[in-house]
């Protein structure tokens, strides 16, 4: 398996702003991104996947701002824990 990495220039198309503001991004772990030498570099997948996460929250947070008394979503774990064994008995 092979992973696109793409440098500050594609980023910054992607993201409609500046290499240097992708960056400044990179620097202060707003984006996932890793410094390799003098250039950055970045996975395509990491970084449209942390995208897309951080839309989904901010429309989250916009549409607790539009409905205040709404409950929040509960947030079911993905995997359940398994019970407990059994505890052996003793004589």
């Amino acid at each position: 398996m092979t992973l696109e990495t793409i440098g500050s220039e594609e980023v910054a198309e992607l993201l409609r702003c500046t290499p240097q503001q992708v960056e400044e991004l990179a620097r202060a772990g707003e984006i996932p991104g890793l410094k390799f030498g003098r250039p950055w570099l970045f996975v395509r997948a990491d970084l449209l996947a942390y995208l897309a996460e951080k839309a989904r929250a901010e429309a989250q947070e916009r549409r607790a701002k539009r409905q205040p008394n709404a409950p929040t979503p509960i947030v079911k774990p993905r995997r359940k824990v398994a019970p407990p064994l059994p505890q052996p008995a003793r004589m």
